[in-house]
Order: C-alpha cells, then sequence, then structure tokens
C-alpha cells in the first residue's frame, strides 16, 4: 500500500493527480479495496514470561501511549509537527452483548455483528470461529486539538484546514493504530480483526436506511459507553463530538470499563428538552432540523461537494465539514447543563 509522504515545508501541487494518499484512503474507505493483506494468525506462538497480561489496562495504555508518541499522529505543511489529536477515551462491549444483534433491526440487516466479522478472519486463518460470547470490541475516541476546532467553529461555509488534514492523515492514521494492535495481537496468536480495513468495508445507500458502512465506529462506541448521540449523529462524550472514533474485535473477554446511558440521546441538549438546535445554524445547508434531525443525504451532498475546495485551497484530495460538530455546546464535552444530572 502506498506510503503517505508528509509534507513539511511546502503544499501538494495539482493533489487531484499526485495525492496518491489521499486518493486511496478515499477508494479503500469506499470501497474497501487498496488496503494491506491481513496479518496471519500465528497459530504457533508459546506463550513466554515476559509476555504482557492483554487485560483492559493493557489495551488502555497501550491505545494512549500510540496516540500519545505515534510519528504518524501529526499534520502536514503548514502545521507539520502540530498532533491531530489528544489523549483518547478507550471502552470494551462483549461479543454477546445484545445491543450489538439490535443493531441488525436499528441501523440496518447489513451491519455486521463482530461475531460475523470475526468468522472471516478465522475462515481466512483456517481456524474455527469464536462464539459472541468469546469476543469483545476494542473502541476509542480521539478528540481533535483545540487548534483544529477553533479553527473549525471560525468557518460558516467550507471546512477549515486543519480540520480536512485531520479528516485526512486521522483517518489513514486510525487506520494505522487499528492494523498496528490487530498485526501484534495476531503475531501473538489471538484472533482479531479491524473491520474497516478489510474488503468487507465499503460505504453505499443501502435500502431505507440510506449512505452507510456495514460496520458503525460510533454505534461500538456507544455500545462501550463512551458516549451518546446527538441531533447531528455526532457521538457526544465526555471530551465532546469532534473526534475520529475506532474500534477493532479481538479474541478475548474483555469487561466493559464505562457505563452506557440507556438513553442513546442523554448528552445532546436539545433531546433533553433544553432549547439549543447550535448544530442547525452552523450547518451551511440546512442538513439538521427539529422535526427530522439529521438529514443524511443532504449532508453527504455536501462532504462530497468539499473535495474541490479541499484540493484548491488546501492541495490535499480529501472531503469533510464538521461545521456542525465546533462552535457548539457539545464540542469539548458534555454540556454543562447534562452533567448535572449525570
Amino acid at each position: 500500500m502506498y506510503v503517505r509522504k508528509k509534507m513539511r515545508d511546502r503544499y501538494r501541487r495539482f493533489s487531484f493527480l499526485t495525492d496518491l494518499g489521499g486518493i486511496k484512503s478515499a477508494i479503500g474507505e469506499a470501497r474497501g479495496i487498496g488496503f494491506p493483506p491481513q496479518p496471519l494468525l500465528n497459530k504457533t506462538y508459546e506463550p513466554k514470561s515476559a509476555d504482557p497480561d492483554l487485560n483492559e489496562e493493557w489495551f488502555v495504555q497501550t491505545i494512549k501511549k500510540k496516540v500519545a508518541d505515534h510519528p504518524d499522529n501529526s499534520m502536514e505543511f503548514p502545521f507539520y509537527g502540530e498532533k491531530i489529536y489528544e489523549e483518547p477515551l478507550v471502552g470494551f462491549v462483549r461479543g454477546d452483548d445484545p445491543l450489538l444483534q439490535e443493531y441488525k433491526r436499528i441501523i440496518g440487516p447489513h451491519h455486521f455483528t463482530p461475531e460475523e466479522i470475526m468468522k472471516w478472519q478465522a475462515d481466512k486463518n483456517g481456524v474455527p470461529a469464536p462464539k459472541a460470547e468469546d469476543i469483545s470490541v476494542v473502541s476509542f475516541v480521539m478528540p481533535v486539538t483545540r487548534n483544529t476546532k477553533t479553527d473549525n467553529a471560525a468557518r460558516k461555509d467550507w471546512v477549515s484546514e486543519r480540520w480536512a488534514q485531520t479528516r485526512l492523515l486521522g483517518e489513514i492514521y486510525s487506520q494505522i493504530i487499528v492494523r498496528e494492535m490487530v498485526e501484534y495481537l495476531m503475531n501473538r496468536g489471538i484472533l482479531a480483526i479491524a473491520p474497516d480495513v478489510t474488503p468487507m468495508f465499503n460505504k453505499k445507500r443501502y435500502p431505507v436506511v440510506g449512505w452507510a458502512s456495514p460496520w458503525s465506529h460510533r454505534h461500538m462506541a456507544y455500545a462501550a459507553g463512551l458516549g451518546t448521540f446527538g441531533m447531528h449523529d455526532f457521538l457526544i462524550t465526555e471530551k465532546g463530538c469532534a473526534h475520529r472514533v475506532a474500534s477493532f474485535v479481538v479474541h478475548l473477554k474483555l469487561h466493559p470499563n464505562r457505563n452506557r446511558p440507556d438513553d442513546i440521546h442523554a448528552y445532546c441538549l436539545q433531546y433533553q428538552g433544553i432549547k439549543c438546535l447550535k448544530c442547525k445554524s452552523r450547518c451551511p445547508v440546512n442538513a439538521i432540523s427539529e422535526e427530522t434531525a439529521h438529514d443524511k443525504e443532504a449532508c453527504m451532498r455536501r462532504v462530497a461537494a468539499s473535495t474541490k475546495y479541499c484540493n484548491t485551497k488546501y492541495h490535499i484530495f480529501i472531503y469533510g465539514c464538521g461545521l456542525c460538530a465546533t462552535g457548539t455546546p457539545c464540542e469539548s464535552t458534555i454540556p454543562e447543563a447534562l452533567l448535572k444530572k449525570t
């Protein structure tokens, strides 16, 4: 797979043609192609005394360290050296959690359960597919930086440059993290898979639900107790809704470390009866309304149209917006009025 070279002191020229990293990322996200081959399961691995105990704390600390220290967690020119993400939130959900099966109804029958996507990996490696009760989903939320949020909150029409870079470089980086985690586990003889870096992952328009993917990081994060949904469909967490979410599945029994609200909109002011609609006023195409909440089709059209803008202004091949996730009471925290209730 093409390895993206970071621009330190200049912009890319003719990014519609030369930004191979951006083009590959867009195609991979949309069609599930162009990713490196899945790592093979090491079936002969023998545990060593120096091996760490792969418990919940190990996953939390390992992911936090990767976000803190990883060289790919960095921007390009003119922000070269700035971090893309701040310290993440990490949560777990058991593979047999009834909510994950309910997602077949809530999201759509196209959405994988952890058991289904793990079977694909097991079949590829010639091993028995683990049962739902023997696997877990590791979910993590990576908040964007203060500079990125401030820049995007100041915009009223198109995405800011820092946010556009975050949308591209942050997506590539989140895939790097999960691939590294999966490869480490597979080398240790533990079956694991990151659904969004496999050929099984692709975004398309499904009946009834519209534009969607067969694996929703946001819904896995909700299941893991990391946040709840807002009018804008972003996940509102204790560090706000301006973030990137990632997840992967492991053949380990990990215990949930957070309480999940029963109300999927528990941290949204508007849904909790407190007048807000700030995200509505931030949307340049009126894709959010009090009556119908988030119009995914109108939102998708606007996001797709931003590709030309990002190429012309910022010299990268990417699309994005995020205006409704910034400049709002839920940008960086659960709104104060709702914190008092929790």
